[in-house]
């Protein structure tokens, strides 16, 4: 086989092709024909010259970025330890009464006020509940303040249970919350693992396949919006990331 035979192989295996000739045979000949070895080598250089190139200088606006830039904001923690100390207050106040201290439930009007803050409490439990229902969004913050109250709800009434303070029907009662709890957390997990409502760019109108400008903005491989069907719109769409502070 002559030279030139050799070397369009040669180029065939430098592009990433199967050769005409077993790769064998092509390293035999280069073995004992310089020239195609020269040749090989001017045609590895010229690919790496077009397919490997050097990365154009660009200026450092590093500088100019950040001078521009307002500064990151500080945390203010006024608020956050006002509310910590809040937290703290309340809790010891709950402390303090599941041990038996006088913290003003004495009497029959403070029972009878006591029975009101209950019927409240329960209230706003269902309130949440449904509000959780309706936004699964705020299921999250909502798990660790009535986790928790089922949690110390299930210490004392096992307690009061055990002591003959109260009767077993009472207790049984304390299931529903107990329920709703746990159907809760099955909430926020399964929005959680939800995927991500479609953004704006990506949504197609009845009048055009595309955005409102006419161009073509549906993801690759996405079947075709049926002809009278809405857009789906977010109710509190996310704001750009360019309105945020830095």
């Amino acid at each position: 086989m002559s030279c030139s035979e050799m070397r369009e192989s040669i180029s065939a295996r430098i592009d990433g092709e199967r050769p005409a000739v077993p790769d064998a045979i092509l390293d035999r000949h280069l073995a004992v024909c310089p020239a195609c070895r020269a040749w090989q080598e001017r045609a590895s250089a010229l690919r790496r010259a077009t397919v490997v190139r050097e990365a154009p200088r660009v200026p450092d606006l590093t500088a100019r970025i950040l001078a521009e830039v307002p500064a990151p904001r500080p945390q203010r923690w006024g608020l956050r330890l006002a509310l910590g100390l809040v937290a703290l207050v309340q809790s010891g106040l709950g402390l303090a009464e599941l041990l038996g201290t006088d913290v003003g439930h004495v009497g029959l009007a403070a029972a009878v006020h006591l029975g009101n803050e209950s019927a409240a409490w329960n209230v706003a439990i269902g309130i949440g509940l449904l509000w959780a229902a309706l936004r699964p969004a705020t299921a999250a913050g909502l798990l660790p303040a009535l986790a928790g109250f089922v949690l110390v709800l299930g210490i004392v009434s096992g307690v009061d249970l055990s002591a003959g303070h109260v009767a077993f029907d009472r207790v049984g009662s304390h299931g529903l919350v107990v329920v709703g709890v746990a159907l809760l957390f099955a909430v926020r997990r399964q929005h959680a693992r939800s995927p991500a409502p479609p953004s704006a760019d990506r949504l197609t109108t009845p009048d055009a396949p595309g955005g409102s400008d006419g161009s073509d903005t549906t993801a690759p491989g996405a079947p075709a919006a049926a002809t009278g069907d809405r857009p789906h719109r977010r109710r509190f769409p996310q704001r750009p990331t360019g309105r945020r502070a830095a």
